[in-house]
Formats: C-alpha cells, sequence, structure tokens
C-alpha cells in the first residue's frame, strides 16, 4: 500500500502550527467541498481572495460556510480562519487560509520534491503543452486549467513525491502573478510557450506582456534553464537558455501528412527524433516542440516523451471534433486570441477534406484594447484556403466587412441570440468547420453542442 499524500500531523507542522494532531492520512487536498471525498484535506477560502490577487469567480460565501457539507463528505481535516463549532474534524486554523494556509501547504510541499519541476506559461497552448509534457513516464501535472493563485497551489500541495517530474501550469489575471505563482513553485524549467497580444487591455503592450511572461524565470535558481521560442528575447535572465523553433536547436525538419496525423522529424541538440501527432496541425508541432525543448533542458531523455506524444489527446474546447450529418465539427471555443485564432485557421487549411468546404465561424475575440478592431481585421490574411466564413460579435464585423462575395456566410451581432439553426442550414455532408473565438462567444453558451444537435435534426 501506498504511502498518503499528507497526513494530517504532516500538514498542522507545514503550517508551523503547535498541538497535538493525529496521523490521519490525507489524499487529496481541495478548496472546493463539492469535490470533497473520504480522506480529502478541505481549505476553506475566503469568497474574496486576499494576498492581493482578483478573481472573476469570487464569491458572496466563504468556504467554511460549507465545513459540514464537507465534513459529511468524509473531509480528514479543514484549514480554517477561525474555529468553526460543532466540528468533528480536526480544525487546522492559520490567519488567511490562502496565503498562511494552501500557499504555505505548496511551500512544504515543493521542498520535499527533489526531482525535476517544469514552469510553464504563455498567451496560448499552455494547457496542450502541458498536456504534452504530462506524457512524460510517472509525471505529475497541473489538472486542467489550475494555473492561478489557487490552481497553481493546489497542483503542487497533490503532487505525489514519488514522481519523475512535476509539470506546473501558471496563467496571469494581472501584472506580477506570474512572478508570484513561478517563485513559489520554484521551477527548475521555466518554459515560455508564446507571447502574443492577449490581455491587452490589462497589460497594454505586446512588450508588456513579455515581460509579464518572462518574469516565470524569477522563480528559477541560478543553474535553473529557460526555455523559450525563437523570437522572444530575455535579457532579463542571465543564466542557461534553450529555444525551440526554427533555426533554433529544437526544431521541426519535416512534417507528412498520414490521414488526420502528422509524421514529423525533429531536431533536438543535433539528434534527430521522428514522432507523430494526431490530429496533426501546424500549432501542434510547435506545442510538441515547446514540450520536447523543456524535456531536454531538464536533462531529462526528450525521445522518451518524442514517443508518447501520439497518445496525447485534444482537451474540450480545445480541438475536440465529431461528425454529425457527414459534418465534421471542430471544438475549439475554449478561448481565443490572436495567435490562436490563426493557429486554428492554418490548421483548417492543412486538413483534407474530400468533397466538402473548410468553413470558420468565428467569434469576437475580446481583451485586445483599443487595437481590437485591428486585429480583427488581420485575420483577412489567413483565410486563403478557407471557402466560407460566418462571423459572430460586434468586433468580427471588422473582419465580416472584407470578406469576399465567395467567402462570406454572414454576420450576427450578438452570441446569446445567434440560433444554432442558422449556422447549420449553411453546412452540407463534407464540410469540415471549426468554431473558434473567446470563451464568452461560444463556450459559455454552449453552443457546439447546441450546433451538433441542430445538425442531427436536420440529417
Amino acid at each position: 500500500m501506498s504511502a498518503p499524500l499528507w497526513t494530517v500531523a504532516e500538514v498542522a507542522r507545514a503550517l508551523g502550527l503547535t498541538g497535538s494532531f493525529p496521523d490521519t492520512p490525507i489524499d487529496f487536498v481541495t478548496q472546493d467541498s463539492r469535490l470533497v471525498k473520504p480522506g480529502s484535506l478541505f481549505v476553506a477560502l475566503s469568497g474574496t481572495p486576499s494576498g492581493g490577487f482578483i478573481s472573476s469567480f469570487a464569491s458572496a460565501r466563504d468556504g467554511w460556510e460549507f465545513a459540514d457539507k464537507a465534513e459529511a463528505a468524509g473531509a480528514a481535516a479543514i484549514i480554517v480562519p477561525h474555529e468553526i463549532a460543532g466540528l468533528r474534524i480536526p480544525q487546522l486554523i492559520v490567519k488567511d487560509t490562502l496565503i498562511d494556509g494552501l500557499w504555505g501547504l505548496a511551500r512544504a510541499a515543493r521542498a520535499r520534491f527533489k526531482g525535476e519541476v517544469i514552469g510553464l506559461t504563455g498567451s496560448a497552448g499552455k494547457t496542450s503543452t502541458k498536456e504534452y509534457l504530462a506524457a512524460y513516464p510517472n509525471a505529475y501535472a497541473s489538472p486542467s486549467s489550475f494555473n492561478n493563485f489557487w490552481g497553481v497551489p493546489l497542483t503542487l500541495v497533490n503532487a505525489r513525491p514519488d514522481a519523475s517530474l512535476w509539470v506546473v501550469e501558471m496563467g496571469m489575471n494581472q501584472t506580477g502573478e506570474i512572478a508570484r505563482l513561478s517563485e513559489l513553485t520554484r521551477p527548475t524549467v521555466a518554459l515560455v510557450v508564446n507571447v502574443q497580444p492577449v490581455h491587452l487591455e490589462k497589460l497594454g503592450s505586446l512588450e508588456a506582456i513579455r515581460r509579464e511572461k518572462v518574469s516565470i524565470a524569477q522563480g528559477l535558481p541560478k543553474d535553473g534553464v529557460l526555455v523559450l521560442p525563437a523570437d522572444i528575447a530575455a535579457p532579463e535572465w542571465s543564466g542557461k537558455v534553450v529555444r525551440f523553433g526554427e533555426g533554433t536547436a529544437v526544431r521541426e525538419l519535416t512534417h507528412t501528412p498520414e490521414g488526420e496525423s502528422w509524421r514529423v522529424s525533429a531536431e533536438i541538440a543535433g539528434k534527430t527524433i521522428d514522432f507523430s501527432l494526431t490530429p496533426g496541425a501546424p500549432h501542434r508541432v510547435q506545442n510538441a516542440l515547446a514540450a520536447l525543448a523543456s524535456i531536454h533542458g531538464a536533462s531529462l531523455d526528450a525521445s522518451v516523451l518524442a514517443a508518447r506524444l501520439d497518445g496525447v489527446g485534444i482537451m474540450t474546447g480545445r480541438g475536440v471534433e465529431q461528425t454529425v450529418g457527414g459534418v465534421t465539427v471542430i471544438d475549439d471555443s475554449f478561448n481565443g486570441n490572436p495567435a490562436s485564432m490563426a493557429a486554428a485557421l492554418e490548421s483548417l487549411k492543412a486538413r483534407p477534406v474530400t468533397g466538402g468546404r473548410r468553413i470558420a465561424v468565428l467569434g469576437d475575440m475580446l481583451e485586445l484594447g483599443s487595437d481590437a478592431p485591428a486585429y480583427h481585421k488581420e485575420l483577412a490574411k489567413y483565410l486563403s484556403g478557407i471557402d466560407g466564413v460566418y462571423c459572430v460579435g460586434p468586433l468580427m464585423h471588422n473582419l465580416h466587412g472584407l470578406l469576399p462575395a465567395d467567402k462570406d456566410l454572414g454576420w450576427h451581432d450578438d452570441p446569446a441570440t445567434l440560433k444554432p439553426q442558422a449556422v447549420a442550414v449553411l453546412l452540407k455532408a463534407g464540410d469540415v468547420v471549426v468554431v473558434k473565438g473567446s470563451k464568452k462567444m461560444f463556450w459559455v453558451n454552449k453552443f457546439v453542442p447546441a450546433l451538433v444537435a441542430a445538425l442531427q435534426a436536420k440529417a
């Protein structure tokens, strides 16, 4: 029987608490009372984030209001800011349950792990690249998109101490957040997947975005490794750098389409490595190169990861596809920005299509600030090879106005009132359609499942 992740007594010591605590095993740590199961540690966070963090998911209720529910679900212990009357499970009382509690335990988790830790960030493709890295044998990686001020420490406290490698994804909602998350994570290798115009409303310029992403290096030790795309500067870091992409030590040599798959030949530090990706696409190759460069930077065997890349699936909303009524629908609706939008269009163009058309249903790209209209217009240069475009949202009207008549399938101003039947009627058997936009355009309102239902009804 494997050792528990923690014991209640170990957690208490990690938090600097005195007194007598039992050696009750803990196998899971969560801040969500709905996820508590027997043997869990429940961290009762405030509904209003502390530590200067910002969250769009702030709650009007505090986690300790659900203490009884956590206990009933089998929690072994609970971290709270004050004693909760009536509880029978151990209460670990700290001043601030986020900074002193969850972050304090995360520091203890990182301190006891002696293996390689790859921290990664980027404007697009973070989670997909993380999934590639997670394919390394016995690796532990951030679940889902746990990449913010509570997701990163939760990743650390739940990471297996006996893993070969930890992979920690980091995102940001404000300036300075990535540096703080990296200093908590203390990666041995820090990867910047890319730098693109995302969060321009908050950061103001592409240079500010670059500085924020590269600040992941602040958590590196002096002998750490920073992994960067070919075109990203990092004057802030004076240590070792490994680069990936054209003209670097980690680059694609060739790729050969084989149905939905691509056979890729890459060079990694002078060694040729062949691997497959299913489905194959330009952005998936770049994400794979980023992962391989990071494994190389960690002095691990990149060929071991390369052999496992073809088994990495696509996460929901990030390119999952299904065929209904002869129409192949690619759901890439989880998010959209200029880089990922271009990647989606390039991938659609690269896809073999027999007897049908390549169709793009494109929604607004949000948080681009005053340059938003220009970024939407720039998408026109990626439309060669795309047979039809349907635009959704006021910003996409800028692209719609540039569409040639033979590609114009229509425009609708509001995703909330867009009827999936209006899009379904435009599609025919043999077509391949990608649905792409910022999360609020298609993901939140579950447009793709509704479109699939409309195509089923049409068939």
